[in-house]
């Protein structure tokens, strides 16, 4: 896979948008801005790792860890895995090229209607919510190829424990959620050669298979390409 990080050396002097981090938000709006002819410079503080370079044992795991405390920092500023520790809610995200999108486990859901009757968001989103934003989410779904887990691979034991929930409990009802993720060999929507997921699980801590749908296979090379 291609790098698309660029050294301090070649940076401009110049840029008519500069994006602070490159996940889910950075990326797309790179994206966005490069295609309407912008120069576009995207600054990230964490590396860039492409798949065969995340950490696939528990000691290179632990080199990647850091966590910001209310009174100190431990570990690499640059780390991979970023703990944020505070009194009423604690936080984890990604420290790389491609933001939390590296660490999450690339479940993909559309807010519920109810969400937008809040009065909270702008008057104008919520007028918008039929079309515009309908259509962003279509296009975000076709950029991220996503697709529940296929009914034609192995059972996996989670899901049946799930099922058996689901059949004990009224209110819940058990579905595939769509996630982000490829089930067969190809090319992503912005030209990256991917693999069919292999079942490994290493999700979260990173996918060394290239099977997972980060922003550092559609969005990002996207906005480079």
């Amino acid at each position: 896979m291609q790098r698309l990080s660029r050294p301090l050396e070649s940076m401009r002097s110049h840029y008519t948008v500069v994006v602070i981090g490159s996940g889910y938000g950075g990326s797309i709006a790179a994206s966005r801005m490069a295609r309407a002819g912008q120069t576009v410079c995207v600054l990230e503080r964490g590396r860039e790792l492409i798949p065969g370079e995340y950490p696939d044992n528990e000691a290179e795991a632990l080199r990647e860890f850091q966590v910001d405390l209310p009174l100190t920092h431990m570990g690499p500023p640059t780390g991979l895995y970023d703990f944020r520790v505070n009194p009423d809610i604690n936080v984890f995200v990604g420290c790389g090229l491609g933001g939390t999108s590296l660490v999450n486990a690339n479940v993909v859901l559309e807010p519920e209607a109810r969400v937008f009757e809040d009065s909270v968001w702008p008057q104008a989103l919520r007028d918008d919510i039929n079309q515009g934003l309908k259509l962003g989410f279509e296009k975000a779904n076709q950029m991220f190829g996503v697709t529940p887990y296929p009914k034609d691979f192995p059972d996996l034991p989670k899901h049946a424990a799930l099922k058996k929930s689901d059949q004990t409990m009224e209110a819940c009802h058990f579905d595939r959620p769509p996630i982000s993720v490829s089930f067969k060999e190809g090319s992503s929507p912005a030209g990256v050669n991917q693999k069919a997921c292999t079942l490994c699980g290493d999700c979260v801590s990173g996918c060394n298979v290239s099977a997972k749908n980060t922003v550092l296979m559609n969005y990002l090379p996207d906005a480079v390409r």
